[in-house]
């Protein structure tokens, strides 16, 4: 089995004195060489506090390391909702653009796939965010790893 990492990842920010705490999530992953290989999240989004949630808000980065790369993209849904980011361009240091699905407090689910044969590395970005853009509740559960 690949080796999955999951990290959380603090970053604090400072606006005319007062310091706002974000929280963002990763996941590390590695798609396998054949062309259909796709790894697929569970995430739940939850009032932890800090409010309902509003959205989750994904991108995604394709890392450095093939030969003749492919494209990584990943796809949210939940319920009749969906929507995708891209990341074009391999080992840039660059994420997609941010993507954000307004489904509210639930499971969403996020597919992460590649238009090529060859194994690829990737990093998942994601977090749930109230109406005011607060971090709130957020956990993932790996569902398929290929």
């Amino acid at each position: 089995m690949k080796n999955m990492i999951i990290k959380t990842t603090l970053l604090t920010a400072s606006l005319l004195g007062a310091v706002n705490l974000a929280s963002a999530h990763d996941q590390s992953g590695t798609l396998g060489a054949t062309k259909s290989a796709v790894d697929y999240y569970q995430i739940q989004c939850f009032d932890d506090g800090n409010g309902p949630a509003a959205n989750l808000a994904v991108r995604v980065k394709d890392l450095a390391g093939t030969i003749a790369p492919p494209i990584i993209s990943a796809q949210v849904t939940k319920g009749i909702l969906a929507i995708n980011t891209t990341d074009t361009k391999d080992g840039d240091a660059l994420y997609s653009p941010a993507v954000k699905l307004n489904g509210g407090n639930g499971s969403y689910y996020v597919m992460v796939n590649k238009t090529n044969k060859a194994a690829d590395d990737y990093s998942l970005e994601y977090h749930c965010e109230t109406a005011t853009k607060a971090h709130t509740g957020t956990n993932i559960t790996v569902l398929q790893n290929k």
